[in-house]
């Protein structure tokens, strides 16, 4: 009984955790066709631009952007081992994980036509996600 409701408690979380290719459909269908500015209003400043050949331009856009420390851990296992005449004893080995800084990020790539409209998404960075998710670009696009 604890062991299925283990396992009904790991498929809920694991239903939750959406992936970039989700995070990416969601933006591409809530933002294509929008305006650019909106998007940016909504999101964040662009970090860069360039101009297109047709008019219009490919912005470089990043959000969602933290840092954390994860704190040093010890380990500490114990190893069966057998001595030289015979005798099982264990031999127990610690190991340390030094402090580790996780950087957290979406970025995306966005073409806009001549008339600022959004032709085109495609995301370029995503890191793990800060919430168990797969991707921090789900966590700030995937609304639901």
């Amino acid at each position: 009984m604890k062991t299925m409701l283990i396992a009904a408690c790991a498929a809920a979380l694991l239903a939750g955790c959406q992936t970039t290719q989700q995070a990416a459909q969601t933006m591409r269908s809530e933002w294509v066709g929008q305006s650019a500015d909106s998007f940016f209003v909504a999101n964040g400043p662009p970090v860069s631009s360039f101009p297109r050949d047709s008019g219009g331009q490919i912005y470089t856009w990043r959000g969602g952007e933290a840092s954390i420390v994860r704190p040093g851990s010890y380990q500490t296992r114990r190893v069966p081992t057998q001595t030289l005449d015979g005798r099982r004893s264990t031999t127990t080995t610690v190991t340390y994980q030094p402090p580790q800084r996780v950087n957290y990020v979406c970025e995306a790539q966005i073409a806009a036509d001549a008339q600022g409209l959004i032709e085109s998404i495609r995301i370029s960075r995503d890191s793990g996600g800060m919430f168990l998710s797969f991707s921090r670009c789900s966590e700030l696009f995937n609304r639901g």
